[in-house]
């Protein structure tokens, strides 16, 4: 009875350590996957930030690359991060169904602006705005999650502080240090020069490059999880003992399109 007490004792304590072992391999995926998919997709959308065809025609009153609801939350808060360009698809990915521009034999392309924030269930998500003219954008796409599990979602912007713009990165800032609205001066000195202090708002810095930052966690607690610091780009994040794995995802991603 001794010998099948403590077999089964044994069998017991395999079984924790196994379903505990399983339980961290799924989180780290999850956590993981979380992360490759949300950079993927923010990265994308800065890539196409500014873009516009043909590249000769200034686009309507109203166009940023970058636009002024992109803001630092502060005090450890979630960032939010805005961007515009023109597409010949909508935000589902369908054409407009414009004849093409008998210029360049291309679909007319029309506005997109998208919006990446995280809501109070700690999800990323994103909101897709599409039109033909830039005060005529109508929502196809509100809040959409893209993934849960954010404990936190930074962002700082490479800036060129020379005036004029050498388009060299000369330090890093945070949205409410810089005026997000400059990329256009490098995109369309026409509009530029329409907006009043956009010139002189450049020597703060125009961005030329966006740096995300996300710490993601699994959704399940695991025992024995090592309790961890982390600093997410330009905050803070204090290790909390609750047992779920997180990770750090960060990369750097230029403006492609902010220059004629």
């Amino acid at each position: 009875m001794a010998i099948g007490i403590f077999l089964i004792l044994g069998m017991v304590l395999i079984f924790s350590s196994m379903k505990n072992s399983y339980r961290f391999q799924e989180g780290m995926t999850r956590v993981q996957e979380n992360g490759r998919i949300a950079i993927e997709v923010i990265a994308h959308q800065v890539r196409m930030a500014g873009h516009r065809r043909p590249v000769w025609d200034d686009p309507q009153s109203g166009f940023y690359p970058i636009t002024g609801a992109t803001v630092d939350g502060g005090g450890g808060a979630n960032d939010t991060l805005q961007l515009m360009y023109q597409d010949d698809l909508d935000c589902f990915g369908v054409s407009n169904g414009a004849t093409n521009n008998p210029e360049t034999n291309l679909p007319v392309t029309w506005y997109k602006r998208v919006t990446f924030s995280v809501n109070g269930n700690d999800q990323l998500t994103w909101n897709c705005e599409y039109g033909a003219s830039t005060g005529a954008l109508a929502t196809q796409i509100n809040a959409e999650a893209i993934i849960d599990g954010v404990d936190s979602f930074q962002l700082e912007y490479g800036v060129d502080t020379d005036v004029p713009p050498d388009f060299g990165i000369n330090s890093w800032a945070i949205a409410s240090a810089i005026n997000p609205k400059t990329t256009i001066c490098l995109q369309s000195r026409f509009l530029c020069d329409s907006e009043a202090g956009l010139v002189g708002a450049m020597a703060s810095g125009v961005p030329l490059s966006i740096q995300i930052g996300l710490l993601l966690r699994s959704p399940a607690s695991v025992a024995g999880t090592d309790t961890v610091a982390f600093t997410v780009l330009d905050q803070a994040v204090a290790a909390a003992n609750d047992n779920l794995y997180r990770q750090l995802f960060t990369t750097t991603v230029s403006l492609r399109n902010v220059t004629l």
